[in-house]
């Protein structure tokens, strides 16, 4: 599972990310995370710290939070599979600056670190 779309089912589903001093703490309401949830989480656990730090990412607009809205749309299906994941959701930002919730591409969402706006990752 991409990890956009991980943190964006992750916010839908309303489970925190706590950044704690032994490493990452979830909370998540009973019976919410899936067994493919725990493994994406598993293996995203490094990025999902980083955003329990700082929870916000940078689109082309600006930053701004995730909303947990999913919007699914047709693939072309001459697209290569590993990048189908990608193509097929456009996940919701409320942006910072004006309040608007607008949809974007995972692979076109990044992860920023602190204020200094430093973008550290690109979701591909």
């Amino acid at each position: 599972m991409m990890l956009m779309v991980l943190l964006t089912e992750l916010t839908r589903l309303e489970v925190q990310l706590v950044a704690e001093p032994a490493g990452l703490k979830v909370e998540a309401p009973a019976g919410a995370l899936s067994n493919e949830l725990r493994q994406a989480m598993t293996e995203h656990k490094a990025a999902l710290l980083r955003f329990a730090v700082f929870p916000y990412v940078e689109t082309v607009d600006g930053r701004g939070t995730l909303t947990g809205t999913r919007q699914e749309f047709s693939i072309i299906d001459f697209v290569a599979p590993e990048r189908q994941e990608r193509l097929r959701y456009t996940i919701g930002v409320k942006l910072l600056q004006e309040g608007v919730e607008r949809f974007y591409l995972p692979g076109t969402v990044w992860e920023s670190r602190g204020e200094d706006q430093q973008v550290i990752e690109w979701w591909r």
